[in-house]
């Protein structure tokens, strides 16, 4: 299983082939390869500067490949970084406009979706004024308001506090019961190794074996990844 999770092809949401990214003259993502089904969680690793993010991006086709390529099936969510929200709206204001983007007319999956994330007190205040946690909350519900079948996450834990992390984490889990699959960028082995089906570590551009977790501890095979002994 080298660089990809196996899957039955009726079940695969995504799959990339040689996929090659530069930056100029350097090389960011160096013929990466990788199937994702229904269900799988796939935690993704590696050192600052591997091309976790540039990965992300090209997956969810903000990003083009100079070669290979990129098939998706069904709706894809991210969270990034950037928060990508209008601060002078509220979240409320942000999500129905995200949502109509979607086409979505029902704007009752708007206040579901915060009520998800534990913001339906908050859903009128303008996210000018929301702290870093609360900003990231507003952003995990913008992807989830049209109900993709994939969900890609850059470090969805940062900014979060405690409480907020235990109920993202539960939320995580949810989503894998249903079967969405979900590709992790974190390091955040001790709250998101229970979330995750599969991990694997990305270094200077090139995927390595996709390892399962199943019946294994999550910070074992972690340290076992950043160490190169896998």
């Amino acid at each position: 299983m080298s660089g990809a999770v196996t899957a039955p092809a009726m079940d695969v949401v995504l799959s990339a082939s040689g996929v090659i990214r530069r930056f100029g003259y350097r090389t960011v993502l160096a013929g990466v390869s990788l199937s994702l089904r229904r269900g799988e969680v796939l935690l993704l690793v590696g050192p600052n500067g591997a091309g976790k993010t540039t990965l992300l991006r090209v997956l969810a086709g903000l990003l083009r490949p100079a070669t290979g390529h990129v098939e998706r099936h069904g709706a894809i969510g991210m969270v990034a970084h950037d928060a990508m929200l209008y601060p002078a709206l509220s979240g409320r204001a942000n999500l129905r406009f995200f949502a109509r983007l979607h086409g979505i007319a029902d704007l009752g999956r708007v206040d579901a979706v915060l009520e998800q994330v534990g913001l339906s007190r908050r859903a009128d205040d303008r996210v000018g004024t929301f702290s870093r946690g609360m900003l990231q909350r507003v952003a995990i519900a913008r992807a989830l308001v049209h109900e993709p079948e994939l969900l890609l996450f850059d470090e969805p834990l940062s900014g979060l506090d405690a409480a907020a992390s235990r109920t993202l984490v539960e939320l995580l889990a949810s989503f894998r019961e249903r079967g969405t699959a979900m590709i992790i960028v974190s390091h955040e082995m001790e709250r998101l190794g229970r979330v995750a089906t599969h991990i694997v570590r990305l270094a200077a551009g090139r995927l390595g074996p996709v390892e399962s977790l199943t019946g294994r501890d999550p910070g074992a095979v972690f340290a076992e990844l950043m160490r190169g002994d896998l």
